[in-house]
């Protein structure tokens, strides 16, 4: 048994594909292909490292280290099964932990959403239906314990929750939610440039730049929007840009002006969002937000469900 950065794309991908679904917790990794593995493991920054066993990979470590976070994150690690309690784990952790905190201002370590290395797993064993990132730690997992064993902290509690959409209908006070609005001038409906006013200045509103990024850059596809006719036409709150994509209705995020806030704005515009991936050809939707954030209530009401917590951790240098 030896531990090597020495190794090529090809035994990775292959123990990564054989590994996927091997954790005790049920957590299944999607497959990967060898241009994928190539992009995770061997990119710039990379810090990687495998344990070999008679010329089989049998256990595996990769990090990714981005200057301008000054952060090193953990992306993935793995033991084939039948080599596990040996101490391995703890030999590819000790190499990949040096191994990141040695680049010039590296401050922490993470395992959190916004890792460059994105892991797609499936939330649904039927159907095939996937959510495109590991969002952390999965909390029921050895991998949580032994990260906590080594130092790491848990700082935040990641739910991931899902809904198949065939079928979709609005939870039956929506439309009293929905009806209440519109009495007072607040109409939900997809942004025309031409006609609403103030996107961009929602996103300082709530203060969310990265969001704000995103949207503005996506303007020509359909944004589902609440404006206040009796504000010139103001944006009010908003969720997408909408797509579709392997049968998954995309989420970007979902923000309502603070002064607007306990309407029930935001509930009306995500089951606008769900219909609108229903009628298009969304067979489902997943995402995830922290346990404690009140978004939730948005997510619960349109049906969603918990399939799965994880934790974002962090060990300082």
């Amino acid at each position: 048994m030896y531990i090597t950065q020495q190794f090529d794309v090809k035994p990775v991908t292959d123990f990564y594909n054989r590994m996927r679904n091997t954790s005790k917790d049920g957590l299944c990794l999607r497959p990967i292909t060898e241009e994928t593995a190539a992009w995770w493991f061997f990119g710039r920054d990379r810090v990687s490292f495998a344990a070999v066993d008679e010329n089989e990979m049998v256990g595996f470590v990769s990090g990714v280290y981005l200057p301008e976070r000054k952060t090193g994150y953990l992306s993935y690690l793995c033991i084939a099964p039948e080599h596990r309690g040996q101490g391995i784990a703890r030999n590819l952790m000790d190499r990949a932990e040096e191994g990141l905190l040695a680049f010039d201002g590296c401050e922490k370590l993470d395992v959190v959403f916004h890792n460059p290395v994105n892991l797609p797993w499936y939330v649904a064993e039927d159907g095939g239906h996937y959510h495109p990132c590991v969002p952390g730690v999965d909390a029921s997992s050895g991998l949580f314990d032994f990260l906590a064993h080594r130092g790491w902290n848990e700082f935040v509690r990641q739910n991931a929750y899902y809904r198949p959409l065939e079928g979709y209908t609005d939870p039956p006070q929506m439309a009293e939610v929905r009806a209440g609005l519109g009495a007072a001038g607040i109409e939900v409906t997809l942004y025309n440039p031409d006609k609403h006013h103030g996107l961009a200045e929602l996103f300082d509103n709530i203060g969310n730049p990265g969001w704000k990024a995103q949207v503005m850059a996506n303007t020509d596809k359909p944004i589902v929007v609440a404006v206040d006719h009796n504000a010139n036409d103001l944006v009010v709150a908003y969720t997408g840009p909408l797509s579709v994509s392997e049968g998954r209705g995309n989420f970007c995020g979902i923000g309502t002006r603070k002064e607007y806030r306990g309407r029930g704005i935001g509930k009306v515009v995500f089951c606008e969002m769900c219909t609108r991936h229903a009628q298009n050809g969304g067979e489902f939707m997943s995402l995830y937000t922290g346990a404690n954030n009140p978004a939730r209530n948005i997510y619960e009401a349109a049906g969603f469900y918990v399939v799965r917590s994880f934790a974002n951790m962090r060990k300082m240098k």
